[in-house]
């Protein structure tokens, strides 16, 4: 005679053991498979870099102010964590770039250029390069030294020839404030900021060795909305490299940028 069928309806007091068997047995696949699969999700997956954004916290910088190849602060290394780039790349409060601010606040101070000025702000930086977001605005400038002596003015560069597969990053995502700020994930953010006025950025090379050039257009100006379609993915630029206050610039036409397939 066939063995009766153990039936289950909710409601009811007691869950008959076959059917106990089956669900503490599926609770524990459950337990087992779910934190396996996390971990190895997880251990697969590329770390975030140690840049740093210090949201929240004002800090005032004294340096000379350079407005070539984009606006600049050259500070003296004591001013800065160690082992940062004393060349701070300046950007605006939010998705925009500091030349707006800069332009401004000369209206009514005059030149800047190559002028020691103190700012305020806030400090992003990582993988030795700094950059300063200019948090209050039109109030970022504190004060001009007048008496200070001019630096002299830098030699006219040495240019060459430069060809290299990297990416087109936004440097103030990148070098702290978003983790990831590079790559296809963080495109749309990238291609915001580039838009915005905040310099693009090409990072060549390998991790632990990159090589990081400012770009600009085939004269020097900027050329942010001619390479927003090849921001935040692997690309291969051509053009003329060479070095000004402090960072690897690179001069491009648009049309010597192609996708790397």
């Amino acid at each position: 005679m066939a063995k009766n069928k153990e039936y289950y309806v909710g409601w009811q007091d007691k869950m008959p053991d076959s059917y106990k068997k089956v669900v503490v047995r599926t609770v524990m696949i459950i337990a087992i498979v779910i934190p396996l699969f996390a971990f190895l999700l997880v251990s697969f997956q590329r770390p975030f870099n140690d840049h740093t954004f210090q949201l929240g916290s004002v800090s005032q910088l004294t340096g000379i102010y350079h407005s070539l190849p984009v606006p600049l602060l050259e500070v003296d290394d004591a001013q800065l964590p160690e082992g940062y780039s004393n060349h701070v790349l300046l950007v605006g409060f939010g998705k925009f770039g500091a030349e707006g601010i800069m332009n401004g606040i000369q209206s009514k101070e005059g030149s800047l250029e190559r002028k020691e000025i103190t700012m305020q702000g806030t400090l992003i930086y990582g993988d030795g390069k700094t950059v300063f977001e200019l948090t209050r605005k039109s109030k970022s400038l504190i004060s001009v030294n007048s008496d200070a002596l001019l630096p002299e003015i830098e030699p006219v560069p040495v240019a060459k020839q430069f060809s290299a597969e990297g990416e087109i990053l936004d440097p103030k995502c990148y070098f702290g404030v978003m983790k990831p700020g590079e790559g296809k994930i963080h495109r749309s953010c990238a291609v915001r900021c580039i838009s915005g006025g905040i310099p693009p950025v090409f990072r060549s090379g390998a991790p632990g060795a990159y090589t990081y050039h400012i770009i600009v257009g085939s004269n020097g100006q900027k050329i942010n909305k001619e390479i927003l379609d090849f921001v935040g993915i692997p690309v291969v630029i051509g053009g003329t490299a060479y070095a000004q206050n402090g960072w690897n610039v690179l001069k491009i036409n648009s049309e010597n940028l192609s996708l790397n397939h």
